[in-house]
């Protein structure tokens, strides 16, 4: 199982970049599942957030152990 993982800026603010939290994906994609749902995610995370823009996307697998 992966998660997919944007690194996203600021239109408004110049560099301020961060990462955005982590898209869970189906427990069935693999890496390539996971690089074609990243144009997709991507697409739909920037339409509800106009101000930013994805500066760059990782595919990794996903953790086992809660986020603090």
């Amino acid at each position: 199982m992966y998660e997919l993982i944007f690194t996203v800026c600021s239109v408004v603010a110049g560099a301020a970049c961060r990462e955005a939290n982590p898209i869970p994906l189906e427990q069935h994609v693999g890496l390539m599942g996971c690089l074609i749902a990243s144009q997709v995610e991507g697409a739909k995370w920037v339409e509800t957030h106009p101000n930013f823009y994805v500066s760059k996307y990782t595919c990794q697998p996903a953790r086992t152990f809660a986020r603090i």
